[in-house]
């Protein structure tokens, strides 16, 4: 038995239609970390591996691409990372799907941690003896 037309092309237009899309899943990754969101379209580097410097991870961000924009398929990222108070994008993954040219791109959306020096010992209050050593 054939498939009807009809229901064929209902697939089809459906599977054009989710896959062109571009929307970018975004699953969190459980850190405590909270950034407040950038402005549309801010400065976030692309890196192709785990930065030297310390850092976070915010969350993995998929997507896949059609019709990729002028600055790579990488781009369609931007603006959720943006959204999440992201630094920067470790891209994981990108790679073309079918013969069309469609893509996907994946990467993990991450946040900067500041060198945080160790605090100073305290000073005990003048007078108070400190535990294992002698008052003179």
């Amino acid at each position: 038995m054939k498939p009807a037309p009809v229901a064929l092309l209902a697939t089809l237009l459906l599977a054009v239609s989710t896959a062109g899309c571009g929307s970018v899943k975004v699953r969190p990754s459980g850190s405590a970390l909270r950034s407040e969101p950038k402005p549309k379209g801010c400065s976030i580097e692309f890196l192709g591996k785990a930065p030297d410097r310390a850092y976070e991870e915010v969350a993995d961000l998929q997507a896949h691409v059609t019709s990729p924009p002028a600055g790579g398929a990488d781009e369609v990222l931007r603006e959720k990372a943006c959204e999440l108070g992201a630094d920067a994008v470790v891209v994981t993954r990108k790679f073309v799907t079918n013969a069309y040219g469609h893509m996907l791109v994946a990467g993990t959306a991450i946040k900067y941690v500041e060198d945080a020096q160790p605090a100073p010992p305290e000073e005990p209050p003048e007078g108070e003896q400190v535990p294992g050593t002698v008052n003179l």
